[in-house]
């Protein structure tokens, strides 16, 4: 008998296992279910707007499926772009169509995020990030003027 008690004390904590503790709650799940998706945007669509954009413009470089990054990073950035509207625009790029595009920015991985501001770089963040991090970014960003874009680049 304490060989089945055995093998059903290791069925039992491989369920546990399998089904997780993963800390998150329903209310997070459903209150990302009402945030506006995060437009994507093409490279002529990209030009466009970095140079005309009034606001700064965080660029993500991200794949729209099979990236565990960024599916745990797209509900972030979701609220961030509800949380920073009419100060900031959030876009987002595909990493695989425009890898050029993002290598040249210091983006090595997605996803990976560039804030612009007047057409220029100033940041470029790559995975691992979180919602925080980039909105702390973006924040002392938007409240620090002072730094010219190549003194506050990195990755």
């Amino acid at each position: 008998m304490s060989a089945y008690s055995y093998i059903f004390t290791l069925i039992v904590c491989g369920l546990t296992l399998l089904s997780g503790c993963n800390g998150s709650n329903p209310t997070t799940k459903s209150s990302a279910v009402n945030l506006k998706p995060v437009p994507v945007v093409n490279a002529s669509e990209f030009y466009e707007l970095v140079q005309s954009s009034e606001e700064p413009v965080l660029v993500e470089f991200s794949v729209m499926t099979g990236c565990f990054r960024c599916n745990d990073m797209r509900p972030q950035v979701q609220q961030l772009r509800d949380d920073l509207q009419g100060r900031v625009e959030i876009v987002r790029m595909d990493y695989h169509s425009n890898q050029t595009l993002a290598a040249s920015l210091g983006a090595t991985v997605c996803p990976s995020y560039v804030l612009f501001s007047n057409g220029q770089p100033l940041w470029t963040q790559n995975y691992p990030s979180s919602g925080g991090l980039l909105s702390s970014k973006v924040s002392q960003q938007l409240t620090d003027n002072s730094q010219s874009p190549s003194e506050n680049r990195s990755e």
